[in-house]
């Protein structure tokens, strides 16, 4: 079966795409792409170059290889961009200057609503330096920029770009939509990518068979988007946010069965998520039709 997969997925990374597929919504890519992408800024030692460096934009997605059709999908809805196996790996990435537009083009349409947001402008700043073909004078304004994206410069670069100052984060703004149909694609996209579903056994002396059974629903971010995250509450009308200063991680859990199914159910009913993860999301309803028939049963 694995075997039958590659063949298929080297057949389809030679296709090119001409035109944006409709079967996506666009806020739903881009709280898919909140929950799952990554802004990178690669700089690397190359004497093949005049500064002695080589530089390149990465916008690119990672995701196991099972959930590869996702990337088909989103390579179909962007029209750029190519998608690679490796083991048990899949991913997007988009490296042209002229595919990345599309990319900048899409995020400034439908804004990122995670503090992702902060990446994606800074770089859009980079891409702007290096259009403008500013970095073969002034490479340490890239060397600023990546200092400030993901985890910082590497050691190697720490080295070589010693005055550097890390590039001001852009005030981030996480810009309000008025249409609620909006934030619930975007939230479906978010949850394909950062959502779990959980069906807890234990051990119980007060149930029949010795076993209780409890389901979770559970969505967690990084603390930084703990206001972003607390509005799911909002969204959905139900739930409870817990977070972790000391890890860093804020939590939101639905566990009351009535909840999940007034609310939960009904919503990816309507707005579905995608992947392997509708899987799990299946066998979870599946699991809430058999307790509430016990419910009922027992009255």
């Amino acid at each position: 079966m694995f075997i039958f997969i590659i063949k298929i997925n080297k057949t389809r990374i030679k296709t090119k795409y001409s035109t944006n597929s409709k079967n996506l919504n666009s806020y739903y890519v881009t709280g898919f792409c909140d929950a799952e992408s990554c802004f990178q800024l690669v700089i690397s030692k190359n004497l093949k170059y005049t500064l002695g460096w080589s530089v390149k934009l990465v916008f690119s997605i990672l995701l196991h290889y099972k959930d590869v059709d996702i990337l088909y999908q989103i390579q179909r809805f962007f029209g750029v961009g190519s998608v690679s196996i490796n083991k048990d790996t899949a991913n997007y990435q988009v490296v042209s200057l002229t595919d990345l537009l599309c990319i900048i083009n899409h995020f400034n349409n439908f804004p990122l609503k995670t503090k992702k947001s902060i990446y994606f402008l800074l770089f859009k700043k980079a891409y702007n330096i290096i259009s403008n073909k500013e970095h073969l004078t002034y490479l340490q304004k890239l060397v600023n920029i990546r200092a400030s994206l993901n985890k910082g410069l590497s050691e190697k670069l720490a080295i070589a770009f010693a005055n550097t100052i890390p590039e001001a984060e852009p005030e981030f703004d996480q810009k309000q939509d008025n249409n609620i149909s909006n934030t619930k694609h975007w939230l479906a996209g978010f949850v394909t990518g950062e959502g779990c579903f959980f069906v807890k056994t234990s051990k119980s002396k007060t149930h029949k068979l010795g076993i209780s059974v409890n389901l979770n629903f559970i969505v967690v971010q990084n603390i930084r988007d703990a206001g972003l995250i607390n509005s799911l509450i909002l969204i959905l009308g139900c739930g409870s946010i817990t977070i972790s200063e000391k890890s860093y991680i804020v939590r939101y859990t639905v566990t009351s069965l009535s909840d999940i199914v007034e609310h939960i159910i009904p919503f990816l009913d309507k707005y579905p998520i995608l992947g392997e993860k509708s899987k799990d999301y299946e066998d979870f309803k599946k699991v809430s039709t058999l307790m509430i028939g016990l419910l009922i049963k027992n009255i």
